[in-house]
């Protein structure tokens, strides 16, 4: 065996090496990313279903009951509240790091239309709201 050859072969090991190991590197944070991603979803998930469960119990409770909620810790991310009394639903969205995350979920009880966006860990209150002028009790969010 000549030493070129030689070193042509221990160029080409090291070659093969260098992808696998960019190919390693680029998997691993690529899986980071999506995981994080699906964290940030699944934190966005539980906190409407939390919205759901506590208008309900707000609502049968009745007017002037509050339940005090904190937004949850999304690395700095904003989240917006929509409570959607035309459509009944209550909207969840949330931008982080430049991704936007929406959930859609029904509600069981009549929302007043109200809107809040908030950022990471901020307080907000679910309010038991009597409408006088048509004499129904809602459910709303407000600070």
């Amino acid at each position: 065996m000549k030493r070129a050859q030689l070193s042509l072969d221990v160029l080409l090991a090291v070659l093969l090496v260098m992808v696998t190991i960019t190919n390693l590197t680029y998997l691993a944070t690529s899986e980071i990313s999506h995981s994080e991603n699906f964290d940030t979803f699944t934190k966005l998930r539980l906190f409407s279903a939390t919205l759901v469960d506590h208008s309900a119990k707000v609502y049968a409770i009745g007017e002037g009951y509050k339940i005090r909620e904190v937004a949850p810790d999304l690395n700095g991310g904003r989240i917006g509240i929509i409570f959607n009394g035309t459509t009944n639903k209550i909207i969840v969205n949330a931008t982080v790091n430049g991704r936007n995350f929406w959930i859609i979920r029904n509600s069981t009880v009549p929302l007043y239309t109200s809107t809040l966006v908030l950022n990471s860990s901020e307080e907000f209150w679910i309010v038991a709201y009597y409408n006088s002028t048509e004499g129904m009790l809602y459910v709303k969010v407000e600070k």
